[in-house]
């Protein structure tokens, strides 16, 4: 156990440099913040390497009991003062965590036989990413796949987002293009037939009238551009969602959650949409 109540600690500067991308990149560590969060990694067994926690704003007893009951990292108790100068919160609860980085390369992601695979392109915001990240787990997908990440997938909104989904499923990056369709062609190969769904507001085929059974993946583009023609030609179909008002496009996050909805009810019926 290791005490600190120090700002000027050289291991207090450490983790707040990993409130930077940067950083976090170098380090290949993040940062976790709440009972919640914390509760999450470690339930789910994800590579928590610290536990940092200030006793006297540690108020919960369930959380007290998690910090007893797991003793097999290092734990690091800090002052009111370090705790509340390591937050991003207002009102800290006395819990965060020092986490490994735990996505996986693209080339380890081997598809089940009825696999839901969500692949999103070029996301920008830490909220909408995060979000996605939730609805995958709510739907019981087997997988995100994240091409060309601009936003950080260890960002604290990110994580904030995810609601402790982060550790749900595996995260597989892809650094372009060539390398999501060399392990499309891959997986094909191994006797995979895995479809793939683009999504677009201007899509050809209304989401419920596609049949959306068997091994799937479904495309995502960014906020801003959605999907570039690189990327849709590996689609073997674009989709869209039907829109009744005047409203011609939904938030990302937003049509990711209906979409992704949509594909579990047809899984989930005996009846597939018209042909």
């Amino acid at each position: 156990m290791v005490q600190i109540s120090s700002l000027q600690n050289p291991r207090v500067k450490a983790i707040r440099r990993l409130r930077m991308r940067k950083y976090r990149t170098i380090e290949q560590r993040y940062l976790i913040e709440g009972p919640r969060i914390v509760h999450e990694a470690l339930d789910r067994k994800a590579p928590v390497e610290a536990l940092l926690y200030c006793p006297e704003l540690l108020q919960s007893e369930h959380a007290r009991a998690m910090v007893q009951s797991h003793t097999e990292m290092e734990h690091v108790v800090l002052s009111r003062g370090v705790f509340e100068g390591l937050s991003g919160r207002d009102n800290p609860q006395g819990l965060a965590a020092v986490v490994r980085f735990s996505h996986v390369p693209l080339k380890d992601l081997v598809p089940g036989p009825d696999a839901l695979i969500l692949v999103a392109w070029q996301l920008q915001t830490p909220g909408n990413l995060g979000s996605i990240i939730r609805t995958a787990d709510a739907a019981g997908a087997e997988a995100i796949v994240i091409i060309e990440p601009s936003v950080d997938l260890y960002d604290p909104l990110t994580v904030r987002a995810t609601m402790g989904s982060l550790y749900a499923l595996p995260i597989a990056m892809a650094q372009g293009d060539a390398e999501w369709f060399a392990w499309l062609e891959r997986v094909r190969c191994e006797g995979v037939p895995l479809r793939v769904l683009g999504t677009s507001a201007h899509g050809s085929a209304l989401i419920w009238d596609t049949d959306s059974r068997g091994p799937l993946a479904l495309l995502i583009g960014s906020e801003q551009a959605g999907l570039p023609d690189s990327v849709r030609s590996s689609a073997d179909i674009m989709t869209r969602l039907p829109m009744a008002g005047r409203a011609s496009s939904l938030n990302v996050s937003a049509a990711t959650a209906a979409i992704v909805f949509e594909v579990l009810r047809q899984r989930r019926s005996a009846t597939p949409p018209p042909a």
